[in-house]
């Protein structure tokens, strides 16, 4: 997959991993592993604080 299309993806699913958090389908632990292990599998090279 290119990078800039994996790093689109990733911020996508931070995006997606937020709205859940906030009406409570996902917990912050659940949140903070999934968005630790996306960027290796994408091969992003962005880094998001969220």
């Amino acid at each position: 997959m290119k990078t800039q299309n994996a790093n689109i993806d990733f911020c996508g699913i931070v995006n997606l991993l937020q709205y859940l958090m906030a009406h409570g389908h996902c917990t912050e632990k659940e949140a903070q592993k999934i968005s630790e292990r996306v960027p290796e599998k994408l091969g992003t090279d962005i880094i998001l604080n969220t």
